[in-house]
């Protein structure tokens, strides 16, 4: 009896009331405001009804004819959102096993994250995000739904473009990832095979190419709005260089050019690159291309380089790998060794950075919310870096709905254009039950979407007394 209140007693202090019975397939959510996402809107005193993974009513609480069986959520004035996709990660097939503190499958559902996209698995295999997916789908495994690219198109000469990318299709990747190292012959021969597929395409912009030369052959998305800086600067696109020489080659380039020392001046920028600035946003908004954000790579890297305490004090890095850290103490880590050296480009660079969000925001151009976490070696943790974005986001000028928008209904729009279903993103009947409970109003603070209660992922529920559980350390 003792331990049977102790339970309920656990449940009401975590603010979740749970009853009904548990094998029913219907969930209703009552007593919450709903924050559709369909219109910067709040709608108040609401109860959601979901059957499977799927919403099926919505309605004003007291008056929504419930079920019998069904089980029962009381939200207790608590604010539900739909659930975040983070638009840019990098699964690792480690993330189950003792390398990570705690996998970041449960790190994402435990943020809100209920949809992550995978930039490039890396692993041994490149299929295992296809096997996690099923799992996921079955129940068998917690996690957000997985969307992934498969083999990357890393560097030319390729051995075979156009067989990669068929591989990566048939195999039942949603997309082809390019990177930055592949040449105008290859790039053309791997968008031309992508089209006749009808094959999404998204990376970077590779440096023997261009912006103008990318989106003329038809990359259908940016990967990062990082990879925009190298347009404002000069240097031989037509060199022949090995992959891991052309960033070294750009930055030194950069350097010739830009004293970095006195920091970024954004009007001296602007006088110098108004030109080329408006071009980069006209082209993209001209051509309807989606950006990923990825802002958190810069806010973290500068924070480690310049604010090392702060950064090494963080609550979540409980969560990295012993193996990252390791490395940051002795000086080895990827981001220290890159600007070594020249630390104040990292500072130069993501105030660009900054800028560049701002303009495209103003254009009107398709961002999505991503973080580029999840390899376990830039210090950024999985799940609590999607916080970071859209703080970043509402601190350059979005609003809480602007930014969330990136993150539910824009990645949903993308994901539809990948051959997707695309139905996430928004809270309306017949929508995929991806559903975050808040504690606070996420329209005026975006910081109470880290407030959160409870989480639905395809109408699985985990209380906050369950995430608790799966984000619990493991004792040794």
């Amino acid at each position: 009896m003792r331990i049977y209140l102790k339970v309920i007693w656990i449940s009401l202090s975590l603010g979740m009331l749970i009853t009904g019975c548990s094998d029913s397939g219907t969930t209703a959510i009552e007593n919450i405001h709903l924050v559709p996402m369909t219109s910067e809107t709040v709608i108040r005193n609401q109860t959601v009804l979901i059957k499977g993974d799927r919403i099926v009513e919505i309605g004003a609480a007291g008056s929504t004819r419930l079920p019998g069986g069904c089980n029962v959520i009381d939200g207790q004035g608590a604010y539900l959102v739909p659930g975040l996709a983070d638009m840019h990660i990098h699964t690792r097939d480690d993330w189950r096993t003792e390398a990570w503190p705690v996998s970041p499958l449960a790190l994402f559902l435990a943020n809100g994250v209920t949809t992550i996209r995978d930039f490039g698995p890396k692993g041994k295999t490149t299929t295992f995000p296809l096997r996690w997916r099923e799992e996921i789908s079955r129940r068998t495994l917690d996690g957000p739904w997985i969307y992934a690219s498969g083999e990357k198109l890393y560097a030319s000469p390729a051995d075979d473009a156009a067989g990669q990318v068929r591989r990566n299709h048939s195999q039942g990747f949603d997309f082809q990832k390019i990177y930055s190292y592949v040449s105008p012959g290859d790039f053309k021969t791997a968008m031309t095979t992508a089209k006749e597929l009808k094959f999404y395409t998204a990376g970077h912009i590779p440096f023997q190419l261009g912006l103008a030369k990318t989106l003329f052959y038809g990359l259908d998305e940016i990967a990062h709005i990082e990879e925009l800086d190298f347009e404002f600067i000069t240097f031989d696109r037509k060199k022949q260089l090995p992959a891991k020489q052309w960033l070294p080659y750009v930055v030194s380039q950069a350097m010739r050019h830009y004293d970095m020392r006195s920091g970024f001046n954004e009007t001296e920028f602007r006088a110098r690159f108004s030109p080329t600035l408006s071009d980069i946003i006209q082209r993209i908004k001209t051509s309807d291309t989606p950006v990923c954000t990825t802002l958190s790579v810069g806010d973290t890297i500068v924070k480690k380089l310049f604010q090392a305490s702060w950064f090494r004090a963080r609550p979540e890095n409980k969560y990295m790998p012993k193996t990252y850290w390791q490395a940051f103490k002795q000086g080895r880590e990827k981001h220290q060794q890159q600007f070594r050296g020249v630390e104040n480009l990292a500072l130069f660079k993501y105030e660009l950075e900054k800028l560049l969000l701002r303009e495209l925001h103003h254009a009107g151009v398709t961002l999505l919310l991503s973080t580029d976490c999840g390899t376990g070696r830039m210090g950024i943790a999985p799940g609590f870096s999607i916080h970071d974005e859209l703080r970043i986001l509402v601190e350059n000028g979005l609003s809480p709905y602007e930014a969330l928008y990136t993150g539910t209904v824009n990645a949903a729009h993308v994901v539809a254009k990948m051959g997707g279903r695309g139905d996430f993103g928004t809270i309306a009947i017949g929508k995929r039950a991806d559903l975050v409970l808040v504690q606070g109003n996420p329209l005026e603070n975006i910081g109470a979407v880290r407030n959160i209660q409870g989480v639905m992922a395809a109408g699985k529920w985990y209380d906050k007394l369950r995430l608790a559980e799966m984000t619990a350390l493991k004792r040794k």
